[in-house]
């Protein structure tokens, strides 16, 4: 469970990134900036709900090992 939290937080951290940096192209149509905007947005999300995720994989591993 934790390393499939780490993977969706990798995952979405480089799509976020991704999306950040498409939307710094030069002359790029409003309707795509949106859209990258949306998208960025949403991988952030995603980044947070993997955060979570995993704290409470790790907490749970750990809890079991004691």
């Amino acid at each position: 469970a934790a390393g499939e939290a780490l993977d969706r937080h990798r995952d979405a951290s480089e799509a976020a990134a991704a999306a950040a940096q498409a939307a710094r192209t030069p002359r790029i149509a409003p309707a795509t900036a949106y859209a990258l905007g949306v998208l960025h947005a949403d991988q952030r999300h995603e980044v947070e709900a993997a955060r979570y995720a995993f704290q409470r994989a790790w907490r749970k591993e750990a809890a079991g090992t004691s």
